[in-house]
Formats: C-alpha cells, sequence, structure tokens
C-alpha cells in the first residue's frame, strides 16, 4: 500500500514518464488526482481510491483495478488495454472516447457511466451492472457480455459485431439505429423493446424473446432462429431473407410486408398472425401451423426476383 506522504512523488514520477513497482500505488488515495496523459503500465491499483480523478487521455495497460473506486472519474480519450478489474465502481465516470481492448471487467459498477464513442474490442463484461449506462454511438466488436441486465436501457447508434450475449435482458429498452450483425446472444430477452430497424444480420438467436416487440424494418438476413418466440411482436417491412428456424413463434405477429424470401422454417407457429403483402418467395415452411392468419396479398413467387436468380450470363 501507498505511503500517504510519497504518494505526490510517484506521481510526479509518473507524469516526468518514469515506471513504478506493480504494487507502489495499490491503496494509495488518489482523490482528485491529475494524471491526465500519463501511462500507467503493469501497476497494481487494486483498492486505489481515484473518486474525481482526472485520467484524460491517460494510457492503462496491463493493471490491475479489483475494487478501484473511479466514480466521478474522467476517462475521456484514454486508452485500457489488458486491464482487469473485479468489483470496480466507475459510477457517474466518463469513459467517452475511449479505446478499450482485452479487457475484463467482473462486477463491476457502471451506474450512470458515460460510455459515448467507446470503442471496445475483444473485452468481457461479466455480471456488471451496465442498465443506467450512457451507451449511444459506440462500437463493441468481439466483445463478450454474460449475464448483463439492460432491461429498459435507451442506446443510440450502438454496434455489437461479432459480439456474444450470454443469458442478457433488454427487456424495454429502447434501441435506437443499433446493429448487432453475426452477434451469438442465445437467449437473449428483447421482449417488449423499440428495436425498428435494427440490425440482426446472420445472428445467432436460439431461444431469444422478442415477444411484443417493435421490429418494424429490422433486418434479419441469414439470422438462425431455432425456438425464437415473436409472439405479438410487429415486424412490418422487416427483413427475413434466408434466415433459418425450427420451432419459430410468429402468433399474433405483424409480418405485414416482410421479405420471409428463401425463409426455411420448420414447425413454425403463424397463428394468427397479419402476412398482408408479405413476399415468400422460394420459402420452404414445412410442417407450420397458419391457423386464422391473415394472407391476403402474400407473394409466393416473384417471378422479377426468379428470373434474376436464374440469370446465366451469355457465353
Amino acid at each position: 500500500m501507498a505511503e500517504a506522504r510519497s504518494v505526490q512523488t510517484m506521481l510526479e514520477i509518473l507524469r516526468n514518464g518514469g515506471r513504478l513497482e506493480r504494487s507502489a500505488l495499490a491503496g494509495a488515495d488518489l482523490r482528485q488526482a491529475d494524471l491526465s496523459g500519463v501511462r500507467l503500465t503493469g501497476l497494481d491499483l487494486s483498492g486505489a481510491q481515484l473518486l474525481g480523478a482526472n485520467l484524460q487521455g491517460c494510457a492503462l495497460s496491463n493493471c490491475a483495478l479489483d475494487h478501484v473506486c473511479l466514480d466521478a472519474a474522467v476517462l475521456t480519450q484514454a486508452i485500457i488495454t489488458q486491464c482487469t478489474a473485479r468489483h470496480a465502481s466507475l459510477r457517474g465516470t466518463k469513459l467517452d472516447h475511449i479505446w478499450m481492448q482485452d479487457c475484463d471487467w467482473d462486477e463491476c459498477d457502471f451506474h450512470v457511466t458515460d460510455m459515448t464513442r467507446l470503442a471496445a474490442l475483444g473485452s468481457t463484461f461479466h455480471r456488471c451492472t451496465m442498465h443506467t449506462a450512457i451507451i449511444k454511438e459506440a462500437w463493441m466488436s468481439k466483445c463478450i457480455f454474460q449475464d448483463i441486465k439492460w432491461d429498459g436501457a435507451s442506446w443510440d447508434k450502438v454496434f455489437l459485431p461479432d459480439s456474444k450475449m450470454e443469458m442478457c435482458s433488454m427487456a424495454g429498452a429502447v434501441l435506437t439505429q443499433c446493429g448487432f450483425n453475426r452477434v451469438t446472444a442465445s437467449g437473449l430477452n428483447l421482449s417488449n423493446a423499440q428495436a425498428d430497424g435494427i440490425s440482426l444480420y446472420r445472428a445467432t438467436l436460439d431461444e431469444a424473446c422478442f415477444d411484443a416487440a417493435s421490429l418494424d424494418g429490422a433486418i434479419l438476413d441469414f439470422a438462425r432462429l431455432d425456438h425464437v418466440t415473436l409472439k405479438g411482436a410487429s415486424l412490418c417491412r422487416a427483413r427475413l431473407h434466408a434466415a433459418t428456424s425450427l420451432g419459430v413463434d410468429f402468433s399474433d405477429s405483424n409480418l405485414c410486408d416482410a421479405d420471409l424470401s428463401h425463409f426455411q422454417a420448420v414447425n413454425a407457429d403463424f397463428t394468427r398472425a397479419s402476412l398482408q403483402g408479405a413476399l415468400l418467395h422460394a420459402a420452404q415452411l414445412p410442417s407450420v401451423s397458419w391457423r386464422d392468419a391473415r394472407l391476403e396479398n402474400v407473394r409466393r413467387d416473384d417471378p422479377i426476383l426468379r428470373e434474376a436468380e436464374l440469370w446465366q450470363p451469355t457465353v
């Protein structure tokens, strides 16, 4: 543990580009400290108090942040790589415009944390408190989210390409212009969510729940939807081109003008679903229930699309 009388000396060493022993700042009182632009490499900051500290533009690499307090700290434009944190507190912290890579966050508190324009790659978030975090215009690729509750969250322009969402819930969330392309999100709960236009291209969504969700204009092309429930969901003008499914439930859903061309679904349930104007060109739907479904103006075959698919260049 750092001695109070030596903290300022150690901070000066860091500000001058020097290095410290790994445990030099463990448990240190660094409240309101100015560490802007400083490089923190290979340090054990476990238990350190960084309440309200200024770490704007700093670089944290290979640091241990267990039980660290970063409440109300400013890390705007920081670079955080290969750091681990367990039970860290980042309540009201500014993590905006930062680059994060290969970090592990375990049961950390991101209450009202500002993650605007966060860019994260290959990082893991396990059982973290994040439902009140401010997440917008963010990009989190190849990340792993485990047992995260985002119920009622509001996201704007958030993209999670190639990420994994394990046992996550976003019930009632508002997702504006978001993209979850190629995510693996088995068991994801998006019931009652407002996610018009969301992109779930090539996503694996086995056993996910979208009951009563608004997914108008959503893109689910090539998605896997085994045992997915979309009871009462609105999918007007949604795209499910070449998606595949076993046991998907569309009962009471609205699929007006949706594109289900080349959709492959075994044992699908369209009971009382509205499919007026939907495109089912070349769809394969064996053992499907159509009980009381509305099928006015459904286009089973599109001759123009068929001609395009069969076109071959002249020799």
